[in-house]
């Protein structure tokens, strides 16, 4: 049976909506058991937590797991090695004795007395899982933050697991896809830590999946209140699923969609907060203002650029990286040649009522 617009992420697959979605998780199962390593890229609240879920419930028993989250480290320079601890595994407690020991470390039980101890028992804990034939997958969620965990090499260890674990694979996925992009193609002179990296798309709804989402759990509504929450809301996942669990509580169409809207927005200010204190230049903010206020069918890339170099003082090439990085964290989108645009209608709010002096302070 359909469950009633969950705002946590799905585990049972009967409950995942949208086919690109269901896809997405036979595609993941096609990719581990190849050996690849994946990529799962789509931008915030689309699912992409939920398609990961899936996967490890169904095939809880096929595989070794260990799940990092790792999204408690968005918006922070420096993150340190003792915090990585998996939310989720289903390595069993009975292994042999030095495996064992290991685990307890990975899992923080036992605290490491330096990144030596804990990047050793980490990499011994899969040398032995890789030894035993069952394939293991390691996954990090919101895994653009890696290589903040420094001086822990998160890098090179991902390096050892490609060359050396066939039995191991790493999914990564990121609400960011362009900084971790970034990760899986870097430029020339850095290593690159996989070989091959099967990257898995996951998009917004269509309006049609929208609609059909909500008139599953809201079978009496009017047609075109479901099509204004799925326009008003972007066919985002995350916020439909909030908005049809208010209008099951209770909530008219209207209460439902500004308390949605109101979420949302809240939610994407605190993603802009967290991006801009990682750069820390009050460009960002001026670049997304200067095209939040414009057209919805996009702002040139000169009149954009003239904005940040005029106001902020900065050289144009400078300014090219500002709206590259907003795009790479996807707060922009190019739908063609030298036009951007906001991607989702909360986002626009979101930057429209986010003061200048409010982003200063944080930086």
């Amino acid at each position: 049976m359909f469950t009633l617009f969950s705002t946590r992420p799905i585990r049972d697959e009967k409950n995942l909506h949208g086919e690109a979605h269901r896809r997405a998780v036979r595609e993941l199962k096609n990719a581990v058991d190849e050996g690849d390593f994946v990529a799962i890229l789509g931008s915030r609240r689309v699912g992409k937590t939920s398609v990961i879920n899936v996967f490890l419930n169904k095939h809880r028993s096929k595989y070794n797991y260990l799940y990092y989250d790792l999204a408690f480290g968005m918006g922070r320079e420096a993150i340190s090695y003792t915090e990585l601890v998996p939310v989720s595994t289903n390595i069993p407690e009975e292994l042999e004795y030095s495996a064992t020991l290991s685990l307890g470390v990975v899992k923080m039980d036992v605290k490491p007395k330096g990144i030596a101890e804990f990047q050793n028992a980490f990499l011994n804990l899969l040398r032995h899982l890789n030894r035993s034939g069952k394939k293991t997958v390691v996954v990090f969620d919101e895994a653009q933050v890696l290589p903040r965990f420094a001086p822990l090499n998160m890098l090179g260890m991902l390096q050892t697991i490609s060359d050396g674990f066939e039995n191991v694979t790493v999914v990564l996925s990121g609400s960011m896809p362009g900084l971790l992009e970034r990760i899986i193609n870097p430029s020339g002179d850095k290593p690159f830590f996989a070989r091959y990296v099967e990257k898995i798309h996951i998009s917004r709804w269509t309006v049609e999946e929208s609609v059909e989402y909500l008139r599953k759990g809201l079978p009496d509504a009017p047609e075109e209140e479901l099509y204004e929450a799925a326009r008003e809301l972007s066919n985002v996942p995350g916020f439909l699923a909030y908005y049809g669990k208010l209008r099951v509580k209770g909530d008219s169409h209207r209460e439902a969609l500004a308390r949605t809207i109101h979420h949302a927005v809240r939610l994407w200010k605190k993603d802009l907060r967290d991006f801009i204190r990682i750069y820390r230049s009050p460009a960002y903010i001026i670049a997304l203002k200067r095209i939040a206020k414009g057209p919805s069918y996009g702002v040139t890339t000169e009149e954009v650029l003239t904005e940040i170099t005029s106001v902020v003082g900065i050289s144009e090439r400078r300014a090219k990286e500002v709206l590259k990085n907003l795009v790479d964290g996807g707060f922009l989108v190019k739908p063609k040649r030298g036009v951007y645009q906001i991607p989702e209608r909360p986002l626009r709010q979101a930057i429209l009522e986010t003061r200048l002096e409010e982003i200063e302070k944080s930086i």
